[in-house]
């Protein structure tokens, strides 16, 4: 019987450990299908597996809540357009939804939680060298594997970016977009953080890790964080101190790809026709390109107008609708200006222009729906002020029966609602469960 159970624990952190691997795999897919998108598959599985095996009950009252956090969903799914590609779209949100809870739910009622812990340690570290591994390999042209899932951009922009010509080259690991890899790995650093004894190599390298990707979301989590740390602790320790100064020189001091590596067949240098009239081309663009504050943090900018402008009239929209409703407001003003072009020759201009760009640089804001990048703000317009609610009753709670352990949850839970992923992944349920439950040092 022990050797059984021992069995079990053994495969257990392996699959674990793979589930997890796989879900921070961002960048690459399989068949179009997303090998991210598998891990968290795989971790909903594993918790169903442990739900089954240790008999775990689910409060009614919890399913009464997620019922009715679901509903604006279920109301609009008559309101379907594209049958096929909307009904996808909204039951994978879904699962992705349910599965959180799910796994919420499981992992912190089960006597698994070491294994699960001991896992997720081990997958950060190995994600921290396969981070370094491409970073170098961007640098100097080493191998890397193929990215081969379509990047987030639009107007058909789909590869993914790895090169800065004008800006400091800068940290995606194993994901599409650095703030990816922040919006992912950061909740994940401070539950290894709260949750265990770690020696100093750890807080150099999550600094070394945050800082290169050069994302003001890192830069925004770690104030949150020092700051925390500093109230808590009254004061600040060793390892706090090397997390921060890490994370600020790799964040503020510039590496410059071409400046480094010059060869790199990328640079304007090495990419000049016979006449040299390309490389002039590209110092044109460079020169000419935006550096604004509104430019750079126009998804931001618009996200924020979006949040305040319809948090009044907020009754839910539902996971299929959202974005929707997102990118309507945002046509507006294109709409405005574009008037006579939108109601006279649509069809004609994305013929004829293939990029579907015109006049205004956002005429693709008239046919294609963009995200609402902001886990909390997606989530709270598709489930309604209910979503609001239920987190600020979870922190209120923690607060009540520890204060400290409530500002380190509600902490995780800032992380992830900054997050610039809009699902409520089971990966974030897993972390969730783990501060939620599991005692300091119990690892």
């Amino acid at each position: 019987m022990v050797k059984k159970q021992f069995s079990f624990e053994k495969i257990l952190e392996f699959t674990l450990f793979i589930s997890m691997l796989l879900a921070f795999l961002d960048s690459y897919e399989f068949q179009s299908f997303p090998i991210s998108w598998l891990g968290n598959l795989l971790i909903v599985i594993i918790c169903l597996i442990i739900f089954i095996k240790e008999k775990i009950k689910i409060n009614s009252l919890l399913l009464l809540l997620v019922s009715i956090a679901l509903l604006p969903t279920i109301f609009n799914l008559f309101s379907l357009t594209n049958s096929s590609n909307d009904l996808l779209y909204t039951i994978t949100r879904v699962l992705s939804f349910i599965g959180f809870v799910f796994t919420v739910v499981v992992i912190s009622k089960s006597k698994y939680k070491k294994i699960v812990f001991k896992s997720l340690k081990n997958v950060f570290y190995l994600i921290f060298l396969i981070s370094i591994y491409t970073y170098i390999a961007q640098l100097f042209n080493f191998y890397e594997p193929v990215r081969n899932r379509p990047g987030t951009g639009i107007l058909g922009f789909d590869i993914q970016t790895n090169f800065w010509i004008s800006e400091s080259h800068r940290m995606i690991g194993t994901f599409r977009e650095p703030v990816f890899l922040v919006s992912i790995l950061f909740p994940s650093y401070l539950v290894l953080h709260y949750k265990s004894l770690n020696g100093v190599y750890f807080y150099f390298i999550s600094g070394v890790l945050f800082g290169l990707t050069k994302s003001e979301l890192a830069l925004i989590m770690t104030i949150f964080f020092v700051i925390l740390d500093f109230v808590l602790k009254k004061g600040f320790n060793l390892k706090t101190i090397l997390f921060t100064a890490s994370f600020l020189v790799c964040f503020f001091v510039p590496i410059y790809e071409c400046n480094i590596s010059p060869s790199n067949y990328e640079c304007p240098q090495n990419l000049v026709n016979e006449d040299n009239s390309f490389s002039e081309e590209v110092v044109e663009f460079q020169a000419s390109s935006p550096k604004d504050f509104e430019y750079q943090n126009r998804e931001r900018l618009d996200s924020i107008s979006f949040f305040l402008n319809n948090l009044n009239k907020n009754t839910g929209y539902g996971y299929q609708v959202t974005n929707a409703i997102y990118t309507n407001y945002l046509a507006t003003e294109v709409n405005s200006e574009m008037y006579l072009t939108n109601r006279t020759l649509p069809k004609y201009l994305s013929v004829r222009y293939l990029s579907k760009s015109f006049g205004s640089g956002r005429y693709f804001l008239t046919y294609e729906n963009i995200n609402l990048q902001n886990n909390f703000m997606f989530n709270l317009f598709s489930i309604g002020m209910i979503y609001f609610v239920a987190i600020f009753l979870a922190i209120l709670y923690f607060l009540n029966n520890n204060k400290e352990h409530g500002f380190k949850v509600a902490l995780i839970l800032i992380s992830i609602s900054l997050a610039s992923i809009e699902d409520l992944l089971p990966i974030y349920g897993l972390y969730l469960s783990l501060v939620f439950t599991l005692e300091r040092n119990e690892s």
